[in-house]
């Protein structure tokens, strides 16, 4: 417990020396062998942070000496966007294909088979 709360106080006196158009996007500080890592959401803000790592650094020097921290390294973590799902596109066969389709389902003997092409030819009659 003590560890989260070390990396949410982190995060928030990151966020807090930075300007408010970069802070959403500064969503982890962590740190390793001496080396402040400031994770980000995107390489366009990443570029943008680079301008605040040295005033960072001395920042978290001063507020966590015990860390020894001496460099900073900026780290990418996209979030992940859930895909959205792509709706298929359906057209109605035209009225000359639907008679066709109707009339071999007639033909047919599979009831599975003549029910869906007797549904198909359908969808024509409610387009016009």
């Amino acid at each position: 417990m003590q560890e989260v709360q070390l990396f949410q106080a982190l995060l928030e006196v990151g966020q807090d020396c930075l300007p408010d158009e970069l802070k959403p996007h500064l969503i982890g500080v962590t740190f390793e062998d001496k080396c402040l890592i400031l994770q980000i959401d995107d390489n366009i803000w990443s570029t943008q942070l680079r301008f605040y790592e040295p005033n960072l650094l001395g920042i978290y020097q001063s507020h966590f000496p015990h860390l020894q921290l001496n460099k900073t390294r900026i780290r990418v973590i996209p979030i992940s966007v859930p895909p959205t799902k792509k709706r298929k596109v359906s057209t109605c066969p035209t009225q000359q294909d639907a008679e066709e389709m109707r009339l071999l389902g007639e033909k047919v003997e599979s009831e599975g088979l003549k029910a869906a092409l007797n549904k198909l030819s359908q969808r024509s009659q409610h387009t016009d």
